[in-house]
């Protein structure tokens, strides 16, 4: 009988053992990731995306997280298996880059996100009335408003994807000058499909609380309509920036 016993259990730590050297395989759920140069600081990317499938749609960002080498995102919404996704990838200095892919349950894919040098256009501007900037703790928040995201995206409304490019102090008088992205696409747009402006905002920034939103250039021909800057290859002497009190 305590042979037997002794068998049971020398067959049972032999089961166990073999469990540590040979576990399970945990399913692995499907998701894209953007590998990122190694010149790159991960924090300094932003990715807007957005998923689609039997859910309907789907869309967010990435958090931005330093000391990276990609940024992983999951395609998995309501426990279902997105069918497609869309990117739309951003680092200083580099080109905005936009990806697709179709999906299966099982995808797990790896997307090379190559910085492709942008060039710069200097902006040289003055907040008015400057008593919006007599507070010492003023700081002006450049965004890049993608307006076009909602025609890629596939969706009719919703929010405008922003991408961050600049947070800068004007002086006392309301001065500042910034060098901004030129992304010639935008600037050559004929239509909305590819419409994209600066958003310019001055906020307290300490809080963050608006001070100013929507600061709008007093150049008609460089208003996009109530929604900021237009894009140009060149902006000439100092354009001035109107705003009221938020």
């Amino acid at each position: 009988m305590a042979r037997i016993v002794c068998l049971i259990l020398m067959s049972a730590a032999a089961l166990i053992n073999d469990a540590r050297q040979h576990p399970t395989a945990a399913k692995v759920s499907p998701s894209v990731s953007i590998l990122l140069p190694p010149s790159l600081p991960s924090e300094d990317v932003q990715i807007s995306y957005f998923l689609i499938g039997p859910f309907g749609g789907s869309g967010g960002y990435t958090k931005p997280r330093a000391n990276l080498h990609s940024y992983e995102i999951s395609t998995l919404e309501e426990s279902q298996a997105a069918t497609e996704i869309r990117m739309i990838v951003f680092a200083p200095g580099c080109e905005i880059q936009t990806f697709v892919f179709a999906l299966a349950e099982d995808s797990r894919i790896n997307q090379e996100f190559p910085c492709q040098p942008v060039a710069t256009v200097h902006l040289a501007g003055e907040i008015v009335p400057k008593e919006l900037v007599r507070n010492n703790n003023a700081e002006l928040v450049v965004t890049y408003m993608a307006y076009w995201a909602h025609g890629f995206y596939g969706i009719t409304d919703g929010f405008v994807v922003q991408l961050r490019l600049a947070t800068l102090r004007p002086d006392e008088n309301g001065m500042f000058e910034v060098d901004l992205p030129y992304f010639s696409p935008d600037a050559a747009a004929p239509s909305p499909e590819r419409r994209a402006s600066f958003r310019l905002l001055l906020r307290d920034s300490k809080t963050w609380n608006p001070i100013a939103t929507d600061l709008e250039p007093d150049v008609a021909d460089l208003s996009l309509k109530g929604r900021g800057l237009r894009i140009r290859s060149a902006y000439s002497g100092v354009i001035k920036f109107m705003g009221g009190h938020s």
